[in-house]
């Protein structure tokens, strides 16, 4: 089971922690391959380009497949990521991930 961590460092810059068991931690790709929103990096708390790249990247890691991470990050980075704690840690599972994706995926595509 994969675990996404964000933390800020103490100059304030946003990283994303992916932990698998029997596996070093490593930090999240922001997958601007896919759809680049912006190149300053991932972040959460709020309403922007950086939260909707950092929903992007956990879908994409998640899910394992690509096309539907692009199709329905916009309602994901709505709900989910500009919704996380914008200065305090958080985590959410890779089986979280999924389970809101599923709930909400015929609705997801809007944002």
């Amino acid at each position: 089971m994969k675990v996404y961590t964000g933390i800020r460092s103490e100059t304030g810059i946003a990283h994303v922690e992916v932990e698998e068991p029997n596996k070093a931690i490593r930090l999240l790709a922001p997958r601007t391959d896919l759809f680049k929103h912006c190149n300053t990096g991932l972040d959460w708390g709020y309403s922007g380009s950086a939260p909707k790249q950092c929903a992007m990247a956990i879908l994409a890691d998640a899910l394992d497949d690509d096309l539907r991470a692009v199709r329905i990050h916009g309602g994901f980075h709505f709900y989910i990521v500009a919704a996380l704690p914008r200065h305090l840690p958080w985590h959410l599972t890779e089986e979280q991930v999924i389970a809101i994706v599923e709930d909400r995926e015929p609705t997801a595509a809007v944002g």
